[in-house]
């Protein structure tokens, strides 16, 4: 049975309301809502604030409530077709309460709890979140007709919303409970990936959140199974929820395919799942009253729908109570435009040729930015890929899931189990292709250094030392490395500016690049080099069917940092020349447009989508400038019956030639859609 959720991307609005919007026009509200061709409303239910007539003596009501307003929204929303999805946050707890029981209660290192404007953190491990929690989600669930669950602020919250940091929780309920899980007799202090107690803390964390989220799920369902359970973690949850949200002490400029990252995310690891992925309204926390850029906002809406999630805006009150409304004409647009289309968005899934691994569990070693740098590089080289989570590969599904694509990418995945090194073993022997840069695979699953590669597959005989960071390390290319290695006519050698490890090739694999040590860099007249090494920086092997290379070095995290030619041609000849993969897709246009391809499930139809973010200039987000004549030749199903750009709302010529189809889209603008019709 299909539930409401599956049935079709979705247009979500969160008005994340305040005390005081108790006494809101409940009319006005779903007015506005059918103004911006919203289809969910997210609303504030309880948990911090009940909005309803709570019979629970630890469930604080809003003292501005006048009436069942819980009820009263639903009941309008329902009427104007609309779902409604109740937002909880058990993360904090009234004073009036929470002081009372301070068993419940989150330690800070220095065994304070933390009052933040009368609203005290709660612990996950207490007996608030892991009993009363549960207690109130059974109450609002019987009692009114919702249609879905989100819980915010999930996990352990260890930060107030000024960003003060109080540390890893100390209280008694985490100290038990993590003595009997995992046998230590203390709490770690410090977030160290290099200590193994925290390693254990790492683990302890994933697995109790999961299971707590697992029996609040249970506990909805029980009570009506077609109640949708939203949540920022896949345990138990129907639909994932993620952000796309600045921040103002984070490091800029930002990460301009944070929608796509996000949505591709939860397609490729978890299959059937509903994304929504909300475009933030406002700055920061400090700044809640100040929208970002209108652009900035159009562009994370514009990933979100091109990628086949929910369009989803998050804003602090109303659509009819901002101080900011600059953003507000380019939301209803692009929710008007995606529900007069929506049958082209649904029932669709990903093409890729290529899977980007997400290091999920290396966070802790800095790994996102290599992640981050190989997504840049793949999305500016007009590649098709999707993002599977690397927990996804120590399950069951793993070798199917790998085997759809030609090749996979490890973007410095240091922390696999046996589980997914065997799972990407096998996919190489029957024929598959991955690329693996940084110290992939050299930790256990918590992150335990082995001093080794764990895959066979790579063609590394042995590490014989891991080189920290130093100044004027450079990799050159060798006599005949040119000939296998394209596109570095007028490029010599890459800079390296990292730790990297010094392999010991196998007898049977290939090296490229030698490693220029410490070259020389001043004075001038001192900046020459004149030796370079035989350790090697890209080393090739075949293995079964398929094939490896190995880079022993954050060539992605280099990219993310600064965007040089040389390790964007480096990844990509690596993919090209050495792994021979061959794209579905051909795109000749500037590197500033991101494409990505769906295919129809019932076979009428593919979608092509392209969107501009020539607007991002430094830390700005203006209008884009439109690209005009983007020539495309896509691999079809078969030959098309037509071609059409939805956003321009024009056919387009096209040509069929050797299984492909070629077709040049006028203009892009802020993005565009092409319907290849069968």
């Amino acid at each position: 049975m299909t539930r409401w959720w599956q049935e079709k991307p979705m247009r979500l609005i969160q008005t994340n309301l305040r005390e005081i919007d108790a006494a809101l026009d409940v009319g006005e509200l779903v007015d506005s809502l059918q103004q911006y061709s919203a289809n969910v409303l997210l609303f504030n239910a309880g948990g911090i604030v009940a909005n309803y007539e709570t019979k629970l003596p630890f469930h604080y009501k809003n003292p501005n409530l006048r009436n069942d307003f819980l009820g009263e929204v639903v009941e309008a929303a329902h009427r104007a077709g609309i779902k409604l999805i109740a937002r909880f946050d058990f993360s904090r707890l009234n004073e009036q309460i929470a002081l009372q029981h301070p068993e419940w209660l989150y330690k800070s290192v220095k065994g304070d709890i933390v009052n933040y404007n009368g609203q005290v953190h709660t612990c996950l491990n207490g007996a608030y979140q892991q009993e009363r929690s549960i207690d109130i989600l059974r109450e609002c669930a019987g009692n009114y007709p919702i249609d879905g669950v989100f819980i915010n602020m999930h996990g352990y919250v260890t930060s107030d919303y000024s960003y003060n940091y109080h540390g890893i929780c100390q209280c008694g309920n985490c100290r038990d409970r993590f003595r009997q899980m995992f046998g230590h007799e203390r709490l770690p202090i410090v977030e160290d990936g290099n200590d193994p107690v925290f390693r254990d803390y790492q683990k302890f964390r994933e697995e109790t959140v999961a299971e707590l989220f697992v029996r609040r799920s249970q506990a909805v369902k029980r009570i009506n199974e077609n109640i949708a359970i939203c949540n920022y973690t896949p345990e138990g949850t129907d639909i994932f929820r993620k952000e796309s949200n600045t921040g103002i002490d984070r490091p800029l400029p930002e990460f301009n395919y944070a929608s796509s990252y996000h949505v591709k995310t939860v397609h490729g690891s978890w299959p059937g799942m509903a994304v929504s992925n909300s475009a933030v309204h406002f700055v920061d926390f400090a700044m809640r009253h100040s929208a970002v850029s209108p652009h900035l906002t159009a562009v994370r809406l514009a990933e979100d729908l091109v990628q086949g999630g929910w369009l989803d805006f998050y804003v602090i009150g109303t659509l009819t109570n901002q101080d900011d409304r600059l953003v507000l004409d380019s939301v209803k647009e692009l929710y008007r435009f995606h529900a007069e289309h929506e049958e082209q968005y649904r029932g669709i899934e990903a093409v890729a040729d290529l899977c980007l691994v997400e290091p999920h569990r290396s966070a802790m070693f800095g790994s996102i930015k290599e992640f981050r740098g190989l997504f840049r590089i793949l999305s500016e080289r007009h590649l098709l890929f999707d993002v599977v989570q690397d927990s996804v590969l120590e399950g069951e599904r793993a070798l199917e899931t790998l085997r759809k694509y030609k090749a996979v990418v490890l973007p410095d995945v240091r922390a696999m189990s046996p589980e997914a090194v065997s799972a990407l073993d096998n996919y190489v022997r029957s024929g598959g292709k991955l690329l693996a840069t940084g110290f992939s695979s050299t930790c256990d699953r918590k992150g335990n250094p082995l001093d080794r590669f764990q895959l066979e597959s790579l063609g590394v005989a042995g590490i014989q030392a891991r080189r920290p960071r130093s100044q004027g390390d450079y990799f050159a290319f060798l006599p005949g490395d040119k000939e296998r290695l394209n596109g570095f006519e007028s490029v010599d050698v890459v800079y390296l500016s990292g730790e990297m490890l010094c392999c010991e090739p196998k007898a049977t694999s290939t090296a490229y690049l030698g490693l220029i040590d410490q070259c020389m860099f001043g004075p001038p007249e001192k900046c020459y080099y004149t030796e370079v090494s035989s350790v090697p920086g890209v080393i090739r092997q075949g293995f079964g069917k398929g094939g490896t290379v190995a880079i022993p070095w954050g060539v992605g995290a280099h990219y993310e940092r600064l965007s040089n030619h040389g390790h964007s041609l480096l990844v990509a000849s690596a993919l090209r020349d050495l792994l021979q993969l061959e794209s579905s897709i051909e795109v000749e246009a500037s590197p500033l447009l991101e494409v990505s391809a769906h295919r129809g499930r019932d076979g009428t139809r593919d979608l092509v989508h392209v969107v501009n973010h020539s607007g991002q200039l430094g830390t700005a987000f203006h209008a884009p400038l439109p690209v005009r004549n983007v020539a495309c030749t896509f691999a079809a199903a078969r030959k098309p019956t037509g071609v059409r750009a939805l956003r321009s709302a024009a056919d387009l010529p096209f040509t069929w030639s050797d299984d492909r189809v070629s077709f040049t889209i006028p203009e892009v603008r802020l993005f565009e859609t092409v319907v290849i019709r069968y």
